[in-house]
């Protein structure tokens, strides 16, 4: 900590000489942030430590000292409890579009219980650059708000106190330098402050003790060693910035990271996340890297992490792929998003190239790590068989795990405008936003995401194509459902695409069995019913869910994770018979005995590799003659013949490392439903190969 305090007290010093005795004179001010979030069982994995709120609040609590007060809250009615104890003269909310609509409701009961006697601020990475949208925002969404802080928020917030603090009825008479109001139904726009922040004159919220309510339950850590992205990707809330990246002061982000780990040692199920938009873009970010693994190897934590790194796969994301790949949620990520030249143009990106691509795979192979690429569907020009395409190819240059997605417009990002909405004749519906949503001093809230399910370039029904095939790749390569088996039958020229559909597309006047076309029925309404066509449709539906389950909410509604989670530890009865069945039809029942003896077997070893989370039991050895250890090193980019070897019996294996995560994991599930149980496992066992049992010939 000494470090840290040291540049505290060098930053106090220097910001009180600045003050003005108007400034200093006069009563502390109440200054509230709030980062709200909905808690319930379903909601676990989503919690975080409030870090945007609470670096603005050290921030402001570092230039004006006692002249204020700050507190954080993540909690509505911790909130609201605190106000009636006191009442606030500025609140600070950060929006996002999964806490949306419980801002909306909290500024306007807030405007209820004080009228104009507080001021409230709002920012976010939803405030977008454009100025309609500015005003859009401002006028039709939180009406009820004074302001809003575009960009980094505590330039902008320290010039609300500092204007509060000379006179409270004059705030919004000029200009502020990072802030935009309404005046006269015009909107006022104080000079761009852009993202300027000096991140070396920044304290710590974590080693000033601000964030330590949130370190001790569900929440999970949220450390930020570096600010911006140089990238403009259109679908994305940052790609509307422009700036310089910047980094905090290495040796505070070190001691945050012991600091955040000494706290988290007793909940290693816990993933720690890194904020940094691409973490490995600074060569220094490799140190950083060390220091995480030695606080991993050191303290107990964290046994898993998740980062973004670079877009650009330099030699310093190598490195820093490779210190941390042990304890690397998805070891080296390459998100292509799409690979439609059309595409990429108007959602400004440039993606590496296909040797770039190849030479990535190979290396992490060679370094055992894990490649991952994402991809968005729904973006403009993009078509269902370029997207298929895409997918087919993904595998096929070996990438491990493949995410797809669909496009979701948002406040804050450029593609949500309406001239792109127009110009591409994009058409949406509405979803619910996972379980987030409940009731508020007897007002249901519920949040919704507002999902592309057609453009120029292509149909609804597209849309429901991808979105089962997206299912399908999320199940086998995410979340690891019989890889071994769908590696295999790329071997054999089925297009993995081709066979998904077959699978979710079972022709119903064949003899499957019953527990599988239920399966199917279930994951075909998921899909069609999560959809909307407004969002008042969204929140009745939600409300009507919560009601029947008592002022609870029902199973969760992210349907790749629950039904994901359901084909693996829920419906195992039927699913060796129905792969090998598809399977024959495939190849038209002209597939070879030694061919159909390696899907049987493969199959059985996806089986039996599984953990079993409720008992834990040991798994009998199972013969196999094919090098399947080293097949998977390779990527999978060989055909399984190429692996041919005499015999051996490979065991099945727990080490240390599996049974730690998975007894803290227990420990706070174990009461749960089955249902509920193996989806939060989904969640909090990460890397999800620790899910699977270690392999090792005898």
């Amino acid at each position: 900590m000494e470090y840290y305090l040291l540049v505290f007290m060098n930053n106090l010093q220097k910001a009180s000489k600045s003050l003005s005795p108007k400034v200093i004179a006069g009563r502390s001010l109440n200054v509230m942030f709030a980062d709200f979030s909905y808690f319930n069982r379903h909601t676990l994995n989503t919690l975080y430590t409030p870090l945007g709120i609470g670096l603005v609040a050290q921030y402001t609590k570092q230039i004006f000292g006692s002249q204020i007060d700050v507190s954080l809250y993540k909690k509505v009615e911790e909130f609201f409890e605190s106000t009636n104890n006191r009442a606030p003269d500025i609140v600070g909310l950060s929006v996002y579009y999964w806490n949306k609509a419980i801002n909306q409701y909290v500024v306007n009961r807030l405007r209820k219980m004080f009228g104009k006697d507080v001021i409230i601020i709002l920012g976010g990475p939803c405030i977008d650059s454009d100025q309609k949208e500015q005003y859009k925002f401002l006028t039709k969404d939180f009406p009820g708000a004074d302001a809003i802080i575009v960009n980094e928020g505590e330039i902008g917030f320290t010039n609300i106190i500092v204007k509060v603090l000379e006179n409270r009825k004059k705030v919004f008479q000029n200009s502020i330098d990072g802030v935009i109001y309404i005046a006269e139904d015009t909107a006022v726009k104080g000079r761009a402050v852009g993202t300027t922040m000096d991140l070396m004159g920044m304290g710590s919220p974590y080693l000033s003790g601000l964030l330590d309510k949130f370190m001790d339950s569900d929440f999970q850590p949220l450390i930020q060693t570096s600010r911006f992205c140089p990238y403009t990707c259109a679908f994305c809330v940052s790609g509307k910035n422009r700036g310089k990246l910047r980094g905090y002061p290495i040796e505070q982000v070190k001691e945050e990271l012991r600091y955040v780990s000494k706290k988290y040692a007793d909940r290693p199920h816990h993933t720690m996340y890194l904020a940094d938009e691409n973490f490995g873009i600074l060569k220094r970010d490799v140190e950083i890297a060390e220091e995480i693994k030695k606080c991993s190897d050191e303290l107990n934590y964290p046994q898993h992490i998740f980062f973004y790194n670079d877009k650009r796969f330099t030699e310093v994301s190598r490195a820093v792929c490779k210190t941390l790949n042990s304890i690397n949620d998805t070891g080296m990520c390459l998100s292509l998003q799409t690979e439609n030249p059309d595409t990429l143009k108007e959602i400004n990106r440039r993606n590496v190239t296909d040797d770039e691509i190849d030479s990535a795979i190979i290396w992490s192979a060679r370094n055992g790590i894990k490649s991952t690429t994402e991809l968005i569907f729904g973006l403009p020009h993009d078509t269902r068989k370029d997207f298929i395409a895409t997918l087919n190819r993904a595998v096929d240059r070996g990438f491990e795990n493949v995410l797809t997605g669909s496009l979701f417009l948002m406040d804050g990002i450029e593609l949500n405008r309406l001239d792109v909405r127009e110009k591409h004749e994009i058409k949406t519906k509405f979803r619910s936003l996972g379980t987030n949503y409940g009731k508020y001093d007897g007002n249901f809230i519920a949040e919704y995401e507002e999902v592309v399910v057609s453009t120029k370039t292509f149909t609804y029904e597209d849309f429901l194509e991808i979105r089962g095939l997206s299912f399908m790749f999320f199940t086998v390569f995410s979340l690891n459902f019989h890889k071994w088996f769908f590696q295999f039958i790329k071997n054999l020229n089925i297009p993995l695409s081709n066979f998904f559909s077959n699978f979710i597309k079972p022709h119903h006047d064949e003899d499957w069995p019953k527990e599988y076309l239920n399966f199917i029925g279930d994951l075909k309404s998921s899909i069609e019913e999560e959809l909307h066509d407004n969002k008042e449709e969204v929140i009745s539906k939600s409300k009507e869910i919560f009601e029947k389950n008592k002022n609870d909410v029902g199973e969760p509604v992210r349907i790749n994770k629950n039904l994901g989670a359901r084909l693996i530890y829920l419906e195992n009865n039927w699913i060796k018979k129905v792969m090998l069945k598809h399977l024959k039809k495939m190849m038209s029942d002209k597939i070879s005995d030694e061919d159909l003896y390696t899907a049987k077997l493969l199959l059985s070893l996806g089986e039996r590799e599984r953990i079993n989370l409720r008992t834990m039991e040991n798994k009998e050895p199972l013969l196999i003659e094919f090098d399947i250890i080293n097949w998977k090193k390779n990527k999978y980019r060989e055909p399984l013949k190429k692996f041919k070897m005499p015999k051996k019996s490979i065991e099945f294996l727990t080490d240390k490392n599996r049974l730690v995560l998975i007894n803290s994991f227990q420990k706070r599930f174990d009461s749960n439903t089955d249902k509920d149980f193996y989806y939060a496992a989904q969640d909090f066992i990460v890397p999800r190969e620790l899910l699977l049992h270690e392999l090792k010939y005898n």
